[in-house]
């Protein structure tokens, strides 16, 4: 039994790692900062992460059920990606996980992850405002 069990659970992780991206996801993508910068985003000197915005902001609307392309500064891929979202474009900013920070693998041809920008998806039912760090 404990085997049958596991042989499922198995089977039903692999299939999950072998879907593609939603579809839905890809479409309607908002660009920020790929149009020359976001204002206030920087480069850590100390860690060489790139953060959209100081603690104190502002920070960057983010909408519900929304994809977006981050542009970053990085000139490669980051190895990790934080999320802090606020009520409001200055206000007190908590480290989000799950749906309000999904990062996209690919979108049809494009990397979801890659030198110039990463995608990422509010998948949850709230509108914040952000703060992201990239690390190198």
């Amino acid at each position: 039994m404990r085997a049958a069990l596991l042989a499922a659970a198995v089977g039903a992780a692999a299939v999950g790692c072998a879907e593609p991206t939603e579809p839905a996801q890809c479409f309607g993508v908002v660009d920020v900062g790929c149009d020359g910068g976001l204002p206030g985003a920087y480069v850590d000197d100390a860690s060489g992460a790139w953060v959209s915005s100081t603690w104190e902001g502002p920070h960057f609307s983010y909408p519900k059920f929304t994809t977006i392309r981050l542009c970053h500064g990085l000139g490669r891929p980051p190895t990790s990606m934080e999320l802090y979202a606020a009520f409001s474009e200055t206000g007190n900013l908590a480290q989000q996980i799950g749906s309000a920070a999904t990062f996209i693998p690919a979108c049809g041809a494009e990397r979801g992850v890659n030198e110039r920008s990463v995608l990422v998806r509010n998948g949850g039912g709230q509108d914040f405002f952000a703060r992201f760090v990239l690390r190198p």
